[in-house]
């Protein structure tokens, strides 16, 4: 942080609402910051986002989920058991307001404003990363910075993919073509074809996403910080401040700010400030194959299957899909990334086969939630940030310290109030 960033007035006491890659990211950069820090956060570690991720930083972060041409595709994707998208019961609640909201941010200028606010964040993640984590060495070896590999088996799917490569340049992206040949030199031996690929040069990815949330609650901790395994049942409020919160065991928390960072929870919370979020969870997520024959040195995205292929510290990681409603059941998933890498590298063998599922908060238009609430002085948000929390957590987590030390945030984040929807 320069110095004009560390100035600012005494750091207050700060209740954050979520214990995910974004919650723990942000509190260790106000505990950092010399603030009273607690965090509530009912667990497990294994049930989050955050711990079902691919790891990847910057490998795809300038790219919307949400296109006109999605939805009209959604019943050839749902006849496809290994397709990248299913819905499965009960669905979200929300799910009709929210699809016709994506319809709509799915168009031409809503996406390239879509674009635009991840392209703020994602693009300077890495560095972020690299910056809030200048006092743990023991957090900052979990990241490798080889680029990633966007991998395709047809020519088809290169074409497919040149526009969100062309849009990728014109961000500043680092992008390099490779050729077949180029493609099979870098990787394992492969049981499917391969027409080409792109490596984004500049991208990275995480070793250990579970080890990287443990560290950072206990710099946390060593900083001062509480944590409090409860869910969050209310706020209590005077005009236009929240004075507490009332967690499920009766008990209630003050603090001067509080942080709503509680990914797919955030919408329901967010919906007693006031606020009518366009979020549903979006359930990923992860296999890694212990001691497994076959290794990658780079992340590898399959576009097309909605995959990613990553080296992790406990072995070859696959990650990756999306699931609407289910109630986070994974097994469905869980068999459709095993047979997806079997079909790319063909049968291997491993030690033993660790599953993780999470729900990513997929807002309607692709963007998160960051920034102060426009109703209550104190509340901040810092949630919705679906596919990307672990690239965008870094630079979210820094801009929520300049807010809560009442300074000026060091990007812009008029694209991502709450109250856009």
């Amino acid at each position: 942080m320069d110095k004009e960033q560390s100035k600012g007035p005494e750091p207050k006491s700060t209740l954050l609402v979520g214990g995910g890659i974004v919650g723990l990211a942000s509190a260790y950069a106000l505990a950092r910051d010399g603030g009273q820090v607690t965090v509530i956060d009912q667990g497990p570690i294994e049930r989050r986002a955050s711990s079902a991720t691919a790891g990847i930083i910057g490998g795809s972060s300038v790219i919307p989920w949400a296109s006109s041409r999605l939805w009209p595709r959604v019943p050839g994707h749902l006849l496809n058991r290994d397709g990248p998208l299913r819905v499965s019961y009960p669905w979200p609640r929300n799910l009709a307001g929210y699809v016709a909201r994506s319809v709509l941010s799915g168009r031409s200028i809503p996406r390239q404003k879509s674009s635009a606010g991840l392209a703020n964040l994602g693009l300077r993640g890495w560095d972020a990363w690299q910056s809030l984590l200048e006092g743990l060495p023991e957090a900052r070896q979990m990241f490798e910075q080889n680029g990633c590999l966007f991998f395709y088996a047809t020519p088809e799917q290169r074409r497919a993919d040149a526009a969100g490569n062309a849009l990728r340049r014109s961000f500043g992206m680092d992008l390099s073509e490779l050729d077949a040949g180029e493609m099979k030199a870098i990787l394992p031996p492969l049981a499917c074809d391969v027409a080409g690929g792109v490596r984004v040069n500049a991208a990275g990815h995480v070793l250990d996403p579970i080890g990287l949330q443990q560290c950072l609650r206990a710099a946390v901790e060593a900083l001062g910080g509480r944590f409090i395994a409860q869910s969050v049942a209310g706020f209590e409020t005077v005009g236009q401040r929240v004075t507490s919160i009332t967690t499920d065991d009766g008990a209630s928390h003050a603090a001067d700010a509080i942080v709503l960072c509680a990914g797919a929870g955030s919408r329901a919370l967010a919906a007693q400030l006031g606020h009518k979020v366009q979020m549903i969870p979006a359930w990923g997520a992860s296999v890694t194959f212990t001691n497994p024959s076959v290794q990658v040195t780079a992340p590898l995205l399959l576009q097309s299957d909605g995959i990613a292929v990553t080296p992790s510290k406990s072995g070859l990681r696959v990650s990756g899909l999306l699931q609407l409603g289910g109630g986070g059941k994974a097994d469905a998933m869980i068999a459709t990334l095993t047979r997806k890498v079997q079909h790319l590298f063909g049968v291997f063998s491993y030690t033993d086969m660790l599953s993780f599922t999470g729900a990513r908060p997929l807002t309607a238009d692709s963007l998160p939630c960051l920034g102060p609430d426009p109703h209550f002085q104190n509340v901040f948000h810092n949630f919705g940030h679906g596919h990307w929390g672990l690239t965008q957590a870094s630079t979210s987590a820094l801009v929520i310290s300049d807010l809560v030390r009442d300074r000026t945030p060091r990007i812009d984040i008029s694209s991502y109030g709450p109250d856009r929807f």
